[in-house]
């Protein structure tokens, strides 16, 4: 019996003291309004669709790179001028002094100017769009729990700047960042 007490109390205190057996503190959430909700799905929206299209921009250019630089297996490294007429890489020279390497250039067609140029331009492009992008994404964040979320000077948190130019507090514990669930419709500390 006396077995059995001590085989009971070590199972509780092994219980209390992990982190599956013990209560949870509850989670402070936000509703969202239909409206708030879609204009919330709308702006996570834009920022995948502007993310898609940084991906499918830097591949594409990569792929260019990496074609060309295989037309060319005699000069690793290849790069390209700012004006896309030429490329140019590092071939060794058998001289004396090892360090010493020379440039060779490869002239690029045309058609292969208008498409490096071209494809260059969109990563460009498409990197400035998903930076404004994640941008608004982050200050929708922002705006949307300050508008629901008191102020608690003694909480905490992070001050933010607004797209205004002014300046706020996200009160702990939704200044590491909020997690929407997947219709949008309500919002909890990350």
């Amino acid at each position: 019996m006396r077995k059995s007490i001590l085989l009971f109390s070590a199972a509780v205190s092994l219980c209390i003291s992990s982190p599956r057996c013990r209560a949870q503190e509850p989670v402070p959430v936000i509703y969202l309004s239909p409206d708030v909700a879609a204009k919330a799905k709308q702006t996570a929206q834009d920022l995948k669709s502007a993310q898609d299209r940084n991906s499918r921009a830097a591949a594409e250019w990569r792929a260019f790179n990496l074609n060309f630089q295989a037309a060319h297996p005699e000069l690793p490294g290849l790069r390209f001028s700012s004006d896309f007429r030429v490329a140019f890489g590092k071939r060794n020279v058998s001289n004396p002094f090892p360090l010493e390497t020379e440039a060779e250039t490869v002239e690029l067609s045309a058609e292969e100017q208008k498409k490096a140029k071209s494809l260059f331009e969109e990563t460009l492009e498409a990197k400035r769009l998903v930076d404004q992008k994640q941008k608004a994404w982050l200050d929708y964040q922002n705006q949307l729990v300050l508008d629901h979320v008191p102020p608690n000077p003694n909480a905490g948190g992070s001050i933010v700047t607004l797209p205004d130019g002014a300046t706020a507090t996200i009160p702990n514990p939704w200044a590491n960042g909020i997690i929407f669930t997947q219709d949008f419709r309500v919002v909890v500390p990350r």
